[in-house]
């Protein structure tokens, strides 16, 4: 048996932003979803998310988790309109529209645009009512199946759900039989704090029979 000590964090008697800067940096590295939503008058919100999965391929359902804000407990822009218009999309983000997502970040007043404050470009979709991102070389149209709320205040999350109707794919990404190629994607992903990762470094790994 190891002799190793550990650091024992007991989460429920330590603060939550202590507890979630330790989550951060140890999930990782985190998928980053750019998600795009139009309130219930049709003015589109845009917002990055890392804490993003895929959960289910058939049927196709992907996953991303949009918390409370840290400082007031209040929902997100994006959750609200999800809940109105009951769909959304996701894009991929690569290398070079990061720093145009990280823009988009930024806490605007509800109603702004962070497709202008970010210099991306919405493109109306063709199945929901949120619009894809032009420069993002792929798009999911994405229809709500279910949100679920933990928590009620600062950094309380919530999961929303939605059922991939449509996928969008940049052709150049493409290898003869369809694939999408990493070397050609240029994904980004989040580490903990201000740190964001590439992901050029690849290595194989067979599973076993």
């Amino acid at each position: 048996m190891s002799t190793r000590t550990t650091r024992t964090i007991d989460a429920a008697a330590t603060p939550w932003t202590d507890v979630y800067r330790r989550l951060v940096e140890i999930v990782v590295p985190r998928p980053i979803a750019l998600v795009s939503s139009v309130d219930a008058e049709g003015r589109p919100n845009l917002a990055p998310f890392s804490f993003y999965t895929v959960v289910s391929a058939n049927p196709p359902y992907l996953a991303f988790s949009p918390s409370r804000s840290g400082r007031t407990g209040e929902q997100k822009d994006t959750l609200l309109n999800i809940e109105a218009t009951r769909d959304f999309v996701v894009g991929v983000v690569t290398e070079a529209i990061a720093a145009k997502v990280n823009a988009a970040s930024a806490n605007l007043p509800r109603g702004m645009s962070e497709f202008d404050h970010a210099g991306l470009t919405p493109v109306a979709a063709l199945r929901v009512k949120a619009p894809l991102i032009a420069e993002s070389p792929v798009n999911m149209e994405c229809e709500l199946v279910e949100i679920r709320s933990y928590g009620d205040g600062p950094g309380g999350g919530n999961l929303v759900v939605g059922k991939i109707v449509l996928l969008h794919l940049d052709p150049d990404l493409l290898d003869a039989r369809g694939h999408v190629l990493p070397e050609r994607l240029h994904a980004v992903g989040r580490m903990g704090g201000e740190l964001w990762v590439d992901t050029h470094g690849t290595f194989p790994m067979p599973r076993p029979e």
